[in-house]
């Protein structure tokens, strides 16, 4: 009887194990590239990035140009792949090269950026160009940039705003930003903070940081409405809770200076030192003295030799900021070479601080600011 029960058990296994095989071998696998490019982008939204590159690839494979661009996607930000720039370029370039859009505005943010490729703004511009006369948004912002920075093109703040305008209507975020400040400034539009207030608020909505502290921004310097410093506080505090480090400078101050919550200089210090881990400069409030702090800081450029050999590392600059809010005499302390240090510095030539002051008066502020390059 034992042995009898044991026979219809293996009997049962069998038939269970047959049946399974036999549903597994019936399911059908996707063999269009719409269906293969589907089934990868499950496995992206689930961020399993190895198994959608497979059926990117399969997708691929029949020249899909969504699936070419996803490739050229997860090699650019290192997913499922090794990073590999030129690996994205030559995907980008399949994808644009069968009018694809995004691809096209992909190829050109490379070429922006010197990923992949030798940077050459006009090639960024070219493929801008091809990608929004498809109505792609996000090339109108980019080409917005350009004019914008004088990049590869004569810096024209009108077509800029023109650019940025198109964009911004179709809700792309950025653009949203970037308008709001031309209107803010009055370059190539008219100045005006209601409209700016109307752009900014458009996009802090969708979570955008570089909004919100433009919000708080208005609110504490009361620009285009009334001057409330609890409001900036409120508007900071929802940026710096995504980790930008020029919202928690505002917040450090706005405690330093008792504006808006009650003065308090070790809270303040906290958050100047939240703030360096995010923006590198190192800074500490004591005795009396108020660290310069940086309110238009563009980021430093890639240098050919290592951008080709995908360097990354942080360098440490000395520097002087000067009553006017300019930075001098600036060494370099910690080097990092391949062309980077020179490129910091070129960039910490650009940017604009608050003067530090002791007692409220500006006074001439030696600080150490840390320049980290990461490629994206």
């Amino acid at each position: 009887m034992t042995n009898s029960y044991y026979f219809k058990c293996i009997c049962v296994l069998l038939l269970l194990c047959i049946e399974a095989i036999a549903q597994n071998a019936s399911t059908p696998q996707p063999t269009t590239p719409d269906t293969q490019l589907r089934l990868g982008n499950d496995y992206l939204a689930k961020k399993d990035y190895s198994s959608a590159m497979i059926w990117f690839r399969k997708g691929a494979e029949r020249n899909n140009p969504v699936a070419e661009n996803n490739i050229g996607w997860l090699y650019e930000n290192g997913f499922g792949a090794a990073k590999d720039y030129s690996e994205a370029m030559n995907w980008f370039r399949k994808a644009a090269n069968q009018g694809y859009a995004e691809a096209q505005n992909n190829v050109g943010w490379l070429f922006q950026n010197g990923w992949g490729v030798k940077q050459d703004y006009g090639e960024a511009m070219t493929w801008y160009r091809k990608a929004a006369d498809q109505g792609n948004m996000r090339a109108s912002t980019n080409i917005g940039f350009l004019y914008n920075n004088g990049l590869g093109v004569k810096q024209d703040y009108f077509e800029a705003a023109t650019w940025y305008q198109t964009a911004a209507e179709h809700g792309n975020v950025k653009a949203q930003v970037y308008l709001g400040r031309l209107h803010q400034s009055g370059l190539g539009v008219d100045q005006s903070y209601a409209e700016a207030m109307a752009w900014y608020t458009r996009a802090a909505d969708k979570g955008a940081d570089e909004a919100q502290i433009a919000i708080g921004y208005l609110y504490q310097q009361g620009l285009g409405l009334t001057q409330d410093y609890a409001k900036a506080m409120a508007w900071y505090r929802k940026a710096a809770d995504q980790g930008n480090g020029q919202a928690e400078s505002n917040i450090a101050s706005l405690y330093e200076k008792g504006l808006g919550v009650p003065q308090d200089h070790s809270e303040a210090e906290i958050w100047y030192k939240k703030a360096a881990q995010h923006t590198g400069v190192l800074t500490v409030v004591q005795g009396g003295i108020r660290p310069p702090r940086v309110i238009y800081s563009p980021d430093p450029g890639y240098s050919e030799e290592a951008s080709e050999a995908k360097f990354e590392g942080t360098c440490v600059l000395s520097l002087i900021v000067g009553t006017d809010g300019n930075a001098r005499d600036i060494k370099v302390v910690r080097s990092l070479g391949k062309g980077l240090d020179e490129k910091a510095i070129d960039a910490i030539k650009t940017w604009k601080f608050e003067p530090g002051t002791k007692d409220g008066v500006p006074v001439a502020t030696q600080i150490d600011i840390e320049v980290t390059f990461r490629l994206k």
